[in-house]
């Protein structure tokens, strides 16, 4: 009895015990159940956070993408990274706590202010995803080694420049000397010539007033004898007549190589001589043709054969060629006095024409050819077309290869308009402007060629030279 309770107590306690250790395992069994699914759930937090990271293939090529890791961790390294990229394009280190989208937009940002500051300068080579900064660095420094290699060409160009202006200025500084130094001995020259010339014109007019005397002398005491000395008064006439051509061939000569007293020697040359008259039709005959470029149309001044051509430059008559032969050529005579007529010999002069270069001329100022003192609005540009027609050159400016230059009055300024007349009409400032500098220059001009020594001449010299004044009156320039 005693050992059947005591197997029931054993038993009741090996129950007890099992369903404690029952409860105790089920118990442990949901505890680690709670505790594996939370660690699921981190591991799967873990994961997931884990691929917004890295995707798997990437986490399997870490070390590729990353290299070598500087710091704990690969992302630590790749923003280390990413910290040294910046630091290099903006010059800058950024802030620890500074995200990678805020360093990003920063670098964009500095990128867009470079491609503004450039602007046409920069260049069109860009990525698929913005600008390629290093071909951009690599092509700005070929346009700046283009720019200093243009730079160095063009110094050594301005040095060309000015060692050949140096070189030309002080040619012509030398020319401009040697210029004055023979305008000074042209000058002395012409002085002494210009005495010897008197002299000589004295001596000469003394001479034939005393053999003038004597021979009337002579011709009064032989009168009776007149038939006697028939011979004798035959060579005497023979005798003046040769003194009288030796004395006019002096005077020829001298005057041929006696140098006129200013510098307008150079417009006082003539052009041809009459080689026959005929005042009954009214015409002459020169010695020039169309060998020497002689044309329909063309005008010359006629003076005496024996003087001088007078510094005003009217000439005895005016003619105007109508018939070219190639050595010959006719014209007829436009104007002449009956007290001093045309004779074989004389010399005809056109200041323009030249029969071997053409002389350079510059026109200045206002013209007025009706001689009613109003100024021609074409007067000026009338003056041009008549010198290129008859072969001249025209010159914008007065410089040392200038031969010769035509002025007519001097422009006058216009009245400064007030602010009320410019209002209405806005173009007055600048008509203004053009009278003023129109003056201005046309000043400027005359004291270039009062420095250069060019022959100045005025409307009615110039008409008086090319033999063109009397047909001004009767027909239009051509």
């Amino acid at each position: 009895m005693a050992q059947a309770r005591t197997q029931s107590s054993a038993m009741l306690y090996a129950l007890i015990t099992f369903v404690t250790l029952f409860i105790i395992g089920v118990v442990c069994a949901v505890v680690f159940y709670v505790k594996s699914e939370e660690y699921r759930t981190q591991l799967d937090n873990m994961k997931s956070e884990t691929l917004k990271i890295a995707n798997i293939q990437e986490q399997g090529s870490l070390g590729k993408i990353v290299g070598k890791a500087e710091t704990a961790s690969y992302l630590g390294t790749l923003n280390e990274f990413y910290n040294k990229l910046v630091a290099v394009v903006t010059g800058v280190v950024p802030a620890e706590d500074m995200s990678a989208d805020v360093k990003f937009n920063n670098i964009t940002l500095e990128v867009e202010k470079l491609g503004k500051l450039l602007g046409t300068d920069m260049s069109p080579t860009v990525g698929p995803d913005g600008v390629a900064l290093i071909k951009l660095i690599s092509d700005l420094k070929a346009k700046l080694d283009d720019a200093r290699r243009q730079q160095t060409e063009a110094q050594a160009q301005y040095q060309q420049l000015q060692t050949e202006f140096n070189a030309a200025k002080e040619e012509e500084v030398f020319k401009e000397k040697q210029l004055v130094e023979q305008a000074l001995t042209y000058q002395a020259n012409a002085d002494e010539i210009q005495a010897k010339y008197d002299e000589l014109k004295k001596q000469m007019d003394s001479s034939a007033d005393e053999q003038l005397q004597a021979a009337n002398k002579r011709l009064e005491s032989e009168q009776a004898k007149l038939r006697q000395k028939q011979i004798e008064l035959t060579d005497m006439q023979t005798k003046m007549a040769e003194m009288d051509k030796s004395l006019k061939d002096a005077l020829a000569k001298l005057e041929s190589i006696r140098p006129r007293p200013d510098m307008d020697v150079a417009a006082y040359q003539p052009d041809a001589s009459i080689l026959r008259v005929d005042l009954h039709n009214g015409l002459v005959y020169l010695n020039i043709g169309s060998e020497d470029h002689v044309y329909h149309g063309l005008t010359f001044a006629v003076f005496d054969r024996y003087m001088p051509i007078p510094e005003s430059g009217e000439g005895k008559a005016e003619i105007e060629v109508f018939q070219v032969d190639p050595k010959v050529s006719v014209a007829r005579i436009v104007k002449s006095s009956k007290k001093n007529p045309i004779v074989i010999d004389d010399l005809v002069a056109n200041l323009i024409w030249d029969s071997k270069t053409a002389s350079r001329f510059v026109v200045l100022g206002d013209f007025d050819f009706n001689n009613d003192g109003k100024i021609d609005s074409d007067g000026n540009q009338r003056i041009r077309e008549m010198i290129e027609h008859w072969g001249g050159q025209v010159q914008n400016e007065v410089t040392i290869d200038t031969d010769f230059v035509v002025v007519g009055s001097k422009p006058k300024p216009m009245m400064r308009p007030d602010q009320a007349a410019m209002d209405l009409d806005p173009s007055l400032q600048q008509k203004y402007e053009n009278s003023i500098n129109a003056a201005q220059v046309y000043q400027s001009q005359l004291d270039t060629a009062d420095t250069l020594s060019t022959p100045v001449f005025n409307q009615k010299r110039f008409l008086y030279l090319i033999g063109y004044e009397a047909l001004l009156a009767t027909k239009a320039i051509k």
